[in-house]
């Protein structure tokens, strides 16, 4: 590291970078946080990394913490918005569908992708057999007790992936009141009213439920997480359910998840996760140089005015 330009001063200090490198290992810490501080054009020159004068281990390690706790601070809300999909599907679909085991019937299931619904209920069958062996399960009771599996048992055994492959194989009626009671509390929670009729809206939350997902794999997986993009879905449509302007691009960064979110969460919860996502920003903000900190916002998808852009969500 120090043939590298990264300051380690001799004695104490190396002992200690030592120390943090026997916990976190070196190529998460270093190779997963320095291209903010990279100096471009010698690295290019030389072959090989090679830092901008004055970059200090701490200040790489301060953004490796600050991703590991900004992680577990967005993933609890991942999770919170998850349960919240899973209740409404549960509900919805089980409203409209009485019968025992409904949910591993093809026919209560929209035709337009057969493929992705018959892989969904075998997900279904096999997260139920998996579930059942031991008597101390719900699984276990409803089965023996009752000869049914309730989905609102079921679906706290699926990963939010799943949750959303079930969303998206529903009939397009079942989806209108999912999204439609979400919306109902959006308004509840944010007063803001969304006038589109609801059927136009499905593929725009298909995306934002991509958009979760993904990012929910990242955060329990403890993988890098600010500068991390969603590949997957057409994230060039606006976030047509917010009286919000967002960056150009932004819709797939770590912006467009924390956007995303409004949508999911209640008005405290979601100002109180705002809260303290500007806690975090700010903090880093006194212990990295200023250069490398405008890099970092803007792998992020924030602007400048990232916090005014934050409070303004709240």
């Amino acid at each position: 590291m120090r043939k590298r330009n990264i300051l380690i001063k001799k004695g104490a200090e190396g002992s200690k970078v030592k120390n943090i490198l026997s916990r976190e290992n070196y190529y998460s810490v270093i190779n997963g946080y320095k291209d903010i501080f990279l100096d471009e054009a010698v690295t290019k020159s030389s072959g090989d990394d090679y830092y901008i004068s004055g970059t200090t281990f701490f200040q790489i390690y301060d953004v490796y913490c600050f991703d590991r706790e900004l992680r577990h601070l967005l993933l609890r809300y991942l999770l919170q918005a998850e349960k919240n999909l899973a209740t409404k599907l549960a509900y919805h679909f089980s409203d409209e569908n009485q019968s025992e085991f409904s949910h591993l019937n093809i026919n209560n299931f929209s035709k337009s992708d057969l493929h992705t619904t018959t892989r969904l209920i075998s997900v279904l069958s096999t997260v139920t057999q998996k579930n059942s062996k031991s008597q101390d399960s719900g699984f276990y009771h409803y089965l023996t007790k009752h000869q049914s599996l309730p989905l609102w048992v079921l679906v706290t055994k699926l990963t939010f992936g799943e949750l959303t492959y079930f969303y998206k194989s529903m009939l397009p009626l079942l989806q209108e009141k999912v999204l439609g009671n979400i919306l109902t509390d959006y308004k509840s929670e944010f007063g803001f009213q969304v006038s589109s009729p609801i059927s136009t809206l499905i593929g725009n939350f298909n995306d934002m439920l991509d958009t979760l997902v993904s990012y929910r794999n990242i955060c329990a997986h403890g993988d890098r997480l600010y500068n991390y993009r969603v590949k997957k879905g057409k994230h060039n449509r606006k976030l047509l359910f917010f009286h919000i302007t967002v960056p150009k691009g932004s819709e797939a960064s770590l912006w467009g998840l924390i956007v995303t979110l409004r949508l999911f969460l209640p008005y405290s919860d979601y100002k109180r996760m705002i809260e303290n996502t500007i806690t975090l920003i700010s903090d880093l903000s006194t212990v990295i140089p200023q250069p490398q900190f405008n890099l970092l916002l803007n792998k992020m998808g924030f602007t400048l005015q990232w916090e005014h852009a934050l409070l303004s969500l709240v």
